[in-house]
């Protein structure tokens, strides 16, 4: 009996991972540097912005979901759809961690380090629930994506630890 409910625990709990969305950093993968965003999931529809190659270790837009050949992505305060085979992803949830950090906030803001002493540039916000990471450091008021370059970080306040269970 214990065996089956430990089982169904699991489930449960992997079940919700996956019903989950996921931070994920898109970029350009073109031989061109560029993908355009377009209104709809058309290459015959009006282009809204453009998603770029990856600059510095981290790409500029953040993927909001899929429909077939098309990723929806945000670059800014613009949403719309790149066709997914000229798209390159990067997140920091592996599956492997011990610890999941998770938004807590209904619109939380994940910022980007402006090399500038204490200014923050606000580069996405996520819906509360969103897993942001497994691969993070703590250090002071902040948890750290850390990249090649850029740093992405996030304010103690506006996301919560989350212990595995397995």
């Amino acid at each position: 009996m214990k065996r089956l409910i430990v089982i169904f625990a699991t489930l449960l709990t992997c079940g919700a991972l996956w019903s989950q969305e996921v931070f994920t950093v898109v970029y350009a993968t073109s031989d061109d540097g560029f993908v355009n965003v377009r209104q709809r999931p058309s290459s015959k529809a009006p282009v809204l912005e453009k998603l770029i190659i990856k600059m510095h270790d981290l790409g500029n837009g953040v993927l909001r979901g899929k429909q077939g050949n098309w990723s929806k992505v945000s670059v800014g305060n613009v949403t719309g759809w790149a066709y997914t085979k000229y798209v390159g992803t990067q997140d920091w949830y592996t599956g492997d961690g011990e610890t999941l950090l998770i938004a807590n906030k209904e619109k939380t803001p994940i910022y980007v380090d402006s090399y500038a002493e204490d200014e923050k540039l606000e580069f996405t916000t996520l819906k509360k629930g969103t897993i942001i990471a497994d691969q993070f450091e703590e250090k002071d008021n902040y948890y750290f994506l850390i990249t090649g370059h850029d740093y992405l970080f996030i304010e103690k306040g506006d996301a919560k630890v989350v212990k595995r269970t397995r």
